[in-house]
């Protein structure tokens, strides 16, 4: 009878040898699984083959697919590397000026298992966002997609991402906080008056400008097109110089850090021409006493 002379196993292509052992009387064999997931194999398994030759070069050799031992020439190999979440926008932090905003996410596998997309976990202010979401290959093996979130509410709000690979390992879960700003700055004018009349080619502009909520600054106050000094609690005031007789058209702007704007537009008069008096006749410049004076004279105003 020939003895078993060697006996070995065959996996992802390397040989590794077995050796034998008195005490069991069972050959033993030993070899690295690899790092690479089997997701990827068929049933999500790399396969063993068993070989054993006796003395006279006689050889049997068992595949995976052996009815009695092919469940254990089956082996799952999972991957240990986290898969990554990431919101590339908006950014943390940001302050931004529409209750509308496009939300830009990114996952990546990092181990080769591939992403379980159904498990994919992506929030909006805390409450999980399943619909909107169509995911396009990208770049080596991302996965991105772009959410369009709307009716987003002033002040502070959040978005959350994270995602499980095919071998159960879960990313790190990704926060982002932001804040929406909508409301433009509040701005009042109290001097001049609309449709003020004025015989002076020097008017003060003056009122009150705030940012329209608290995630925003007061930028600046602009009085025909030149910022203007802006004291304690939002006053200002500026003289206007050298107006021109007629027509005039104010504006003052209030800007807050997002570029939202609040106009106020004033219009006034100037007329700085006082009436002419002419075609002076009196009836009689010599009169008797306890008698009455006549005169008659036109006036215009060169303004009309």
């Amino acid at each position: 009878m020939s003895e078993i002379t060697q006996a070995y196993a065959k996996y992802k292509g390397q040989t590794y040898n077995a050796t034998y052992n008195d005490d069991t009387q069972e050959w033993e064999v030993e070899f690295p699984a690899g790092a690479e997931s089997s997701w990827s194999q068929t049933d999500h398994t790399f396969p063993v083959e068993l070989h054993a030759l006796d003395a006279a070069g006689n050889e049997t050799v068992m595949l995976s697919t052996d009815p009695t031992y092919g469940d254990e020439l089956n082996f799952r190999v999972l991957e240990k590397t986290k898969p990554t979440a990431t919101i590339t926008n908006p950014t943390q932090g940001s302050v931004l000026g529409a209750s509308t905003q496009d939300i830009k996410l990114e996952l990546q596998d990092a181990g080769g298992s591939g992403l379980n997309m159904s498990s994919v976990v992506f929030k909006v202010n805390n409450i999980q966002v399943s619909a909107g979401l169509s995911w396009q290959d990208g770049e080596n093996g991302k996965k991105t997609c772009t959410y369009h979130a709307t009716n987003l509410s002033d002040g502070s709000n959040s978005v959350s991402l994270q995602v499980s690979d095919n071998d159960g390992n879960v990313s790190d879960l990704d926060t982002v906080t932001f804040i929406i700003s909508t409301s433009a700055p509040t701005l009042t004018v109290s001097s001049p008056i609309e449709g003020l009349l004025t015989n002076s080619s020097t008017v003060t502009v003056a009122g009150i400008a705030a940012p329209g909520s608290d995630a925003v600054t007061l930028a600046e106050v602009t009085i025909n097109g030149t910022a203007v000094s802006v004291g304690e609690g939002g006053a200002f005031s500026k003289e206007l110089t050298g107006l021109a007789d007629g027509a005039n058209t104010i504006t003052v702007v209030a800007k807050d850090s997002l570029g939202k704007t609040t106009t106020v537009t004033r219009h006034i008069t100037v007329d700085t021409q006082a009436p002419v008096i002419s075609d002076v006749v009196a009836d009689a410049t010599t009169v008797n006493a306890n008698s009455n004076i006549r005169i008659t004279f036109k006036v215009t105003d060169p303004a009309d």
